[in-house]
């Protein structure tokens, strides 16, 4: 009589780890793409729909990456297994990178654009 049961099951198999790690990999980065587009190429008003949705994604893609990370026994993108630190320059260069992106679409928004 074998016992299966009590073997660890392996989390980053698991399918919900699999929409994790292609949202904070791809769909994600995808998402914030074209909402830049949309936000360089928009006449108008300074903020708008394209704005929230890129603010939206940011914070979905710093959420998801957390909780798949603590709960879902998250990888880096080599595949090796990630930690909280992983996390902390995942959130940290996510932040800064996607501030500094979203002000210069702004910028040349205004001064192209708009003009």
């Amino acid at each position: 009589m074998s016992i299966q049961n009590d073997r660890p099951t392996d989390k980053h198999e698991s399918g919900l780890s699999v929409i994790a790690r292609l949202f904070w990999m791809f769909f994600g980065n995808v998402i914030l793409f074209i909402s830049i587009i949309f936000i360089f190429q928009h006449e108008g008003r300074v903020f708008h729909a394209a704005d929230a949705v890129f603010w939206v994604t940011v914070v979905a893609l710093v959420f998801i990456r957390y909780l798949d990370i603590k709960f879902c026994g998250g990888l880096t993108a080599t595949n090796l297994p990630a930690s909280m630190s992983h996390w902390n320059r995942y959130a940290i260069l996510v932040l800064i990178f996607s501030t500094a992106i979203w002000a210069l679409a702004h910028a040349v928004n205004y001064l192209a654009v708009n003009r």
